[in-house]
């Protein structure tokens, strides 16, 4: 710990350390916390940026041509004294001879946000609409300006590893999704799906070094434990409506394989099929089952105390229909979920 303070300095510990009542350990874990926030923002900037400094290169080529960044119009007539010089340090960072989308490339954030502040009101009375398509009548530069000097405000923190703890992250990310809409409803769909902000966001720790939201939290912990050696008599006779998570158990608790008594009813009725209808239950294992039916791809086994948000995405992949905590010291099972349940 010590260590770790003085490489992090302790005038930025001291941020984190009064914010977690001088309890070193959750000072920490607040630190780390912040990193995952700042990590996770970093995709959905990205597009946000992209998205923002495309359409208004956009607009500048079809104002002042293709080398609007050179052309006298925009540089003399358009520009504030503090936008110019940004401007040329960019294409001096690019070089001279640098083509534009080089140069449009290395300006900042602040460049394209402070291109919508009020001194530029005349470059997008008529443009503005051109630039970001889904403005809502009525609406315009101005609105333009509110999210994109919030998200540069958020942007700038993030880039000097600032402390977010504070600020209201899911409007930041609100704003994000909104002014990527406001010029593309197809990029911002895409963003939101594959942003992990959200399941990022519900992993504040607790003072007690717990995550708020933990996989455990949301675990059924009445299962129905196999081994491989347990008979499908025995088997149906555990399970009923209440315990449709079946999880097949070594000796030392962790888990082989995991499945539902709908699985065990298929097993059952394919191997009837067989037999002209005959099925002796006592006569057939779990082995027998797991030998059959492929399960691999069907569950999948995470540490209990994985965050709520990262354990839903898993159980949200395709062909996955149960999720298996396990106790990350031990491996042994704590309990499961089924998809189909909804409990996450």
């Amino acid at each position: 710990m010590q260590a770790i303070r003085a490489s992090i300095s302790e005038p930025r510990f001291a941020t984190y350390l009064k914010k977690g009542g001088n309890h070193e350990a959750y000072a920490l874990a607040l630190y780390l916390y912040n990193a995952r926030v700042a990590k996770a923002f970093l995709y959905p900037l990205n597009v946000a940026e992209v998205t923002l400094r495309n359409a208004v290169d956009q607009i500048l080529v079809a104002t002042f041509q293709d080398n609007w960044h050179q052309t006298a119009t925009f540089r003399d007539q358009t520009l504030t004294p503090a936008g110019l010089a940004t401007l040329d340090k960019a294409i001096q960072r690019a070089g001279q001879n640098a083509p534009r989308d080089q140069v449009v490339a290395t300006l900042t954030f602040d460049f394209w946000s402070n291109l919508f502040r009020p001194e530029y009101g005349g470059l997008w009375r008529t443009h503005v609409n051109r630039a970001f398509p889904y403005l809502q009548h009525g609406e315009g530069r101005h609105e333009i300006q509110i999210l994109v000097k919030a998200i540069n405000t958020f942007r700038n923190r993030v880039a000097h590893h600032e402390p977010v703890l504070d600020l209201n992250i899911n409007d930041i990310y609100a704003k994000i999704i909104q002014l990527t809409e406001l010029r593309c409803p197809e990029t911002a769909a895409w963003m939101k799906h594959h942003s992990t902000v959200g399941s990022i966001v519900r992993t504040r720790p607790r003072r007690d070094g717990t995550m708020a939201n933990s996989l455990a939290t949301k675990l059924d912990k009445s299962f129905v434990s196999t081994s491989i050696d347990t008979t499908l008599l025995e088997l149906i006779e555990k399970a009923d409506e209440r315990h449709q998570a079946i999880v097949c158990l070594k000796a030392n608790g962790s888990p082989i394989a995991a499945f539902t008594s709908i699985d065990v009813t298929r097993f059952i009725a394919a191997r009837a099929k067989e037999l002209d209808g005959m099925i002796a239950l006592p006569d057939h294992k779990v082995s027998d089952l797991l030998a059959d039916f492929d399960l691999t791809n069907r569950w999948a086994a995470m540490d209990d105390s994985t965050p709520l948000g990262i354990a839903v995405k898993e159980l949200q992949k395709p062909r996955i229909q149960i999720l298996v905590g396990v106790n990350g010291a031990s491996g042994k099972v704590t309990g499961a979920i089924i998809r189909a349940h909804r409990r996450y």
